[in-house]
């Protein structure tokens, strides 16, 4: 079924809104390859322990790989959240100085 056409408003919309989840998603993975280091060699260490006291010791090369990849997509998706509200908020900012 064809969908009806849209309007010129609407169109605006969905250009702004694709380009903000592009550099968003961009900017965030750039965040994410720089700071999934730093937040891994900090944090492995205790939840190995925590691991090792709570399940035996054999659970930690387990414990080291999921937690590397759970870091990973934290960092990434806090990074998304933060830079898709903070491009957006700034893009209405924008919107209001030039047009009101």
């Amino acid at each position: 079924m064809l969908k009806p056409p849209r309007g010129h408003k609407e169109a605006a919309r969905d250009v702004f809104t694709s380009s903000v989840s592009l550099l968003a998603n961009t900017l965030a993975a750039i965040a994410a390859f720089l700071l999934t280091g730093p937040a891994y060699r900090h944090s492995i260490s205790p939840i190995r322990d925590f691991a090792a006291s709570q399940y035996g010791s054999g659970i930690a090369d387990l414990t080291t790989l999921v937690w590397g990849l759970v870091i990973a997509v934290a960092v990434f998706a806090f990074a998304r959240a933060s830079l898709a509200t903070a491009i957006t908020l700034g893009g209405f900012a924008i919107a209001a100085r030039l047009f009101v």
